[in-house]
């Protein structure tokens, strides 16, 4: 069987062959190879994840690549990903930093083995995978034990409600150092006056927001009111020349939040 797919974002349709194919309780999981390239895909048209078979640790959709943002503002020695997928996150991160413990969080076992055998996400003493539901691992982590909680929650076809809850925001903020982040995906922005939003104004001291192109929104929320944006072009030059990509127009779209 073979499949039909947008690369990246992009206006060229490229056929596919399924390389891999898989269910669970969740629904199906597809592995599906292109030239040069390979997609994760949940039983849908949607790519979860991209991975270049040549440069497995290079960004290939744009929503990863403004998540990196948050890189120009800290220098996280722990950071936490809730979501798997395809691990292009999780490679991107370690690639870039050295001295960076990782605890991923996935809900599917399945999403996990494909991942590790089809996907090269890193496998060393920096990272550790839990096999658990996003909202009780938050639950029960300890207080300031992440600089960065990395929110990247779906399925099929549609975000998971997690990602808007107010316990949600009470909980990560909870589980982040003094000026830690939160950075969370999303295809529509919470609206400012839902019970979310007003938490996160109230556990958060910094809102900011860059949207994609391609119809997402990355919400980034920092613990700390005093943010150093002066460092950030020098930081992310040195992530351009690391992963071979761009930030610096990603980052001129980053603003505060209207509220």
């Amino acid at each position: 069987m073979k499949l039909k797919c947008l690369l990246g974002g992009s206006s060229a349709m490229l056929e596919g062959k399924i390389v891999h194919s898989t269910s669970d309780s969740y629904g199906t999981i597809l592995v599906v190879d292109y030239p040069r390239y390979r997609v994760l895909s949940f039983d849908s048209i949607y790519e979860q994840s991209g991975f270049y078979l040549e440069k497995p640790y290079a960004v290939v959709h744009e929503y990863i690549r403004i998540m990196l943002l948050v890189l120009g503002f800290t220098e996280p020695r722990h950071a936490t990903l809730l979501g798997l997928g395809g691990g292009s996150l999780l490679r991107s991160l370690h690639h870039y930093l050295d001295h960076c413990d990782f605890h991923v969080v996935e809900l599917r076992s399945k999403v996990y083995d494909i991942a590790r055998d089809y996907f090269d996400i890193p496998d060393d003493q920096r990272v550790w995978v839990s096999i658990e539901d996003a909202g009780l691992q938050i639950q029960s982590s300890k207080n300031a034990s992440t600089d960065i909680i990395f929110a990247d929650l779906y399925d099929a076809y549609h975000m998971s409600p997690l990602q808007v809850q107010k316990q949600f925001a009470q909980e990560c903020s909870r589980t982040l150092t003094r000026n830690g982040w939160l950075v969370m995906n999303f295809h529509r922005l919470p609206d400012t006056h839902s019970a979310f939003f007003i938490a996160l104004t109230e556990h958060f001291s910094t809102l900011l927001v860059c949207s994609g192109e391609f119809g997402n929104h990355i919400l980034f929320a920092c613990k700390s009111h005093s943010v150093n944006y002066d460092q950030v072009p020098a930081k992310l030059k040195n992530m351009e020349a690391i992963l071979d990509e761009t930030f610096m127009p990603l980052f001129h779209r980053l603003k505060p939040v209207a509220i």
